[in-house]
């Protein structure tokens, strides 16, 4: 279990870029989320901690999005086929941008692999990270946090 690390407002330093295709065929762009709580976590099909904390995300997804929260998962050096398998088989139903190569992973200030969940402020900003897996009551928390603030 991986206690989130907040950052106070004032510290908090700008999210790297995050667009692309999705596991899906779709597109995402953390740009285009400007001014919403986005839960950005990053995982892979052949990652175990990520197959046990894959319904804690989905809970807190499905709990916060009348909150506004958006939740976008980074599917980092895996097959589209395995991915979308893992999101249908865990009841995933946010959109996953698929990070074949590992190159927007490496953007972000994760550790040594996945799993790893940021939270991204309404001003674009990472307001916490959680390295390792996430249990519900964790990751409620931090997003609440967040979405409380002005």
């Amino acid at each position: 279990c991986a206690l989130p690390i907040s950052y106070k407002v004032a510290k908090r330093s700008a999210a790297p870029d995050l667009s692309g295709g999705t596991i899906t065929g779709g597109q995402f762009s953390l740009k285009a989320m400007q001014g919403k709580v986005v839960v950005v976590n990053f995982w892979g099909s052949w990652c175990p901690p990520c197959r046990a904390e894959s319904a804690a995300l989905v809970q807190v997804a499905k709990a916060s999005a009348s909150k506004g929260v958006t939740f976008v998962g980074v599917d980092e050096r895996d097959t589209k086929t395995d991915a979308v398998s893992f999101d249908r088989g865990h009841g995933v139903t946010y959109p996953s941008v698929f990070d074949e190569d590992g190159s927007i992973a490496a953007q972000w200030p994760g550790g040594g692999g996945p799993p790893y969940t940021f939270i991204i402020d309404r001003q674009g900003k990472i307001a916490a990270r959680i390295l390792g897996g996430v249990t519900p009551a964790e990751l409620q928390s931090a997003v609440d946090k967040v979405t409380a603030e002005a």
